[in-house]
């Protein structure tokens, strides 16, 4: 039996086919949203080679909350509903989920080569079934993870972008540049909060956060260095707030554009420093581990894993 699977981010969407449990790689394209007037004319597209395959089911990882078989998007002029796609593909049964929750399931199906360790021990030292998953992308969120009593996997859905961007974040940020005009988590924490936060130590200049990380990289523009490091810091400050929240020994597995272009920006130091800066409220930050997800198929894996549920 053959499952459509797709990641639909705010920028792209990715599609693939999963039979029997297993990913086609082969299968797997990209298409750019702004190319579509709605996802399902991506479906359609993806589907428009694929005639003599017969679609059993649908798993769809979407970018913002799932209310009763539908799905609208945080950052993208969409909606999506479980019976229009069920219509369209003609299969039998639709699962629309969250993308972070996608992420949750594809933990334990990941390859070592799809995880990049960042800080914290290489082998677990204390496991409690608990994990998280952090999205920095177009926008912010999170997936809370725990294991039930035969360590499968439950995945919780969360919009932890949307909440007040925490005090001790805040009061940094105000104090290293002088306001805080960032409200939500994902104000900040997101493609937009790096190009806001550029803007506002380059003293008015826009870039975007591609190019901020690409210069960084090249040495040409010490601002998008300034702001690098400024994130990095705060971000190692959101992540204390996240562990006390979560307490995932498990580990911290971030995903998502943004956490990619920080955490290869090699500021490491400067989020471990933020990170681990005042801990007399909880002396165990060593102990946990974080991880950066490099697989791009990741959401897929997720969704196949809920195809054979």
């Amino acid at each position: 039996m053959i499952t459509l699977v797709a990641d639909v981010g705010g920028t792209q969407s990715r599609l693939g086919l999963v039979q029997n449990g297993v990913l086609n790689e082969s299968s797997i394209c990209n298409f750019l949203n702004n190319n579509f007037n709605s996802f399902y004319e991506v479906v359609s597209e993806y589907l428009r080679d694929k005639k003599e395959i017969k679609i059993f089911s649908c798993v769809i990882a979407i970018a913002g909350p799932i209310v009763e078989g539908k799905a609208s998007f945080t950052n993208l002029d969409w909606n999506i509903s479980d019976s229009e796609i069920k219509i369209l593909t003609k299969c039998g049964n639709v699962v629309l989920i969250n993308d972070l929750t996608s992420l949750g399931y594809s933990l334990k199906k990941l390859a070592p080569k799809g995880i990049q360790h960042i800080i914290g021990p290489e082998i677990f030292n204390r496991k409690n079934g608990q994990y998280l998953v952090v999205g920095l992308g177009t926008g912010f969120n999170v997936c809370p993870v725990v294991e039930d009593k035969s360590e499968k996997p439950v995945c919780l859905q969360v919009e932890l972008g949307h909440i007040s961007l925490p005090s001790s974040v805040k009061e940094v940020l105000i104090r290293k540049i002088g306001l805080c005009n960032f409200v939500t988590v994902e104000d900040l924490f997101s493609g937009k909060g790096l190009r806001d936060l550029y803007k506002v130590i380059s003293s008015g200049k826009i870039k975007s956060g591609e190019m901020i990380s690409k210069e960084h990289l090249e040495k040409s523009d010490p601002y998008a260095t300034q702001t690098l490091e400024l994130f990095s810091e705060m971000l190692g400050l959101m992540t204390r707030e996240l562990i006390l929240q979560y307490l995932p020994f498990g580990g911290i597995y971030f995903a998502g554009s943004v956490s990619r272009a920080i955490f290869n920006a090699k500021l490491t130091s400067k989020f471990e420093e933020a990170f681990k800066e005042n801990t007399h409220y909880f002396k165990e930050l060593e102990k946990f581990q974080i991880n950066l997800i490099t697989d791009d198929a990741a959401g897929l894996l997720g969704c196949g894993v809920l195809s054979v549920a």
